[in-house]
C-alpha cells in the first residue's frame, strides 16, 4: 500500500507542479492573510483544488488537510487515526513564487497514526521529484538518497523565521548568531519542504525553523530519515509536526546544533545587534 500511495502522490505533485509554473505568469490576486508578509494567491488556491480532486479521485475515503481551502477542515486529530490523511501545500514558498524566484515547490505528506509514512515533495522548476515510504528508503528522480557526512564546522545550514519576529530584541538573533559562528554558512532560502529535501540528499547538512505548520514539514521529515538523517523539535524532543518546530540534520550534528539553540535560548540577554 506505501508504494501505491507514494507512486498516487508522486502523480499528484507532478501534474500540480507542471501547472503552476504554466501559470505563473497569470497571478491577478494576491491577498494578505495574517499580514503584508504571509501572502496567498489566486493560483495557491487553484492548485490546492486541482489536488484535492485528484486525490479524493483516487481515494475518497481518505482525509486532507490542506492550508487554503477553507472547506477542507483543519483537523488535526486526523494525524493519529489509523486511516490516511493527506497533508498538502499546494505551494510551498509562495513570496519566491509571486517574486519568480524559483525556489518553491508542491509538498504532500501521507499520515497515518502520528507518523508521516508517505513524502513527497516536488520541485517543478528544476523537474526534481524527492519522495519517501516508510521502510523504503527516499528518493531524487528514482535514485536513492543519503544524507551528507559533514561535521559542524563544514555544514551549510538553512533556517527561515518571520520577518515579524526579528525585532531589535528577538532572541533568534542570538540563535542565528552562534550557529553561524560554528558553521560553513546560513542561508534563508524561503520554502522549508525544499530545505528538508536538500538535507534528505546532502546538499546542505541541517536546517531548523519555529513555528511552521504541518504542511510546511510532515513530508519533507520522512525524506530525511529515510535518507539516514535526524529530526527531533529543536529542543531535541521528539518531533511533533503539528507543533511545527523542526530540526532536521545528517544526523552527525545533530546533537551539536540542538547544544548550540540551547545556548542561544539561555543567553537573550546578550543578543547581539
Amino acid at each position: 500500500m506505501i508504494e501505491k500511495l507514494m507512486k498516487c502522490a508522486e502523480q499528484v505533485a507532478i501534474d500540480a507542479g507542471k501547472w503552476i509554473v504554466e501559470n505563473r505568469c497569470n497571478i491577478e490576486n494576491i491577498q494578505y492573510k495574517k499580514n503584508h508578509l504571509d501572502l496567498v494567491t489566486d493560483i495557491d488556491r487553484s492548485s490546492e483544488a486541482r489536488i484535492i480532486r485528484n486525490i479524493q479521485q483516487m481515494f475518497p475515503e481518505h482525509a486532507i488537510i490542506s492550508e487554503e481551502i477553507q472547506s477542507i477542515e483543519k483537523d488535526f486529530s486526523s494525524f493519529d487515526q489509523d486511516e490516511y490523511c493527506w497533508v498538502i501545500d499546494p505551494i510551498d514558498g509562495t513570496v519566491n513564487y509571486v517574486h519568480d524566484i524559483p525556489y518553491y515547490s508542491i509538498s504532500i505528506g501521507i499520515v497515518r497514526n502520528g507518523k508521516t509514512v508517505v513524502g513527497v515533495v516536488y520541485d517543478p522548476n528544476r523537474k526534481e521529484l524527492f519522495s519517501a515510504g516508510q521502510g523504503i528508503g527516499a528518493y531524487l528522480n528514482g535514485k536513492r538518497l543519503k544524507v551528507s557526512k559533514r561535521l559542524m564546522k563544514e555544514s551549510v545550514l538553512h533556517t527561515g523565521y518571520a520577518a515579524a519576529d526579528w525585532t531589535t530584541d528577538s532572541p533568534l538573533r542570538q540563535e542565528f548568531a552562534k550557529c553561524y559562528a560554528k558553521s560553513r554558512n546560513i542561508r534563508i532560502a524561503g520554502s522549508a519542504s525544499i530545505d528538508l529535501a536538500y538535507v534528505a540528499c546532502g546538499r546542505i547538512d541541517g536546517f531548523w525553523q519555529r513555528s511552521l505548520s504541518p504542511w510546511d514539514i510532515a513530508a519533507g521529515v520522512l525524506l530525511v530519515t529515510e535518507a539516514g538523517g535526524a529530526v527531533s523539535g529543536i529542543d531535541g524532543s521528539i518531533l511533533d509536526i503539528k507543533k511545527g518546530d523542526v530540526l532536521a540534520t545528517n544526523g552527525l550534528i545533530q546533537n551539536q546544533l540542538i547544544n548550540i539553540l540551547s545556548e542561544a535560548k539561555e543567553d537573550e540577554g546578550t543578543i547581539p545587534n
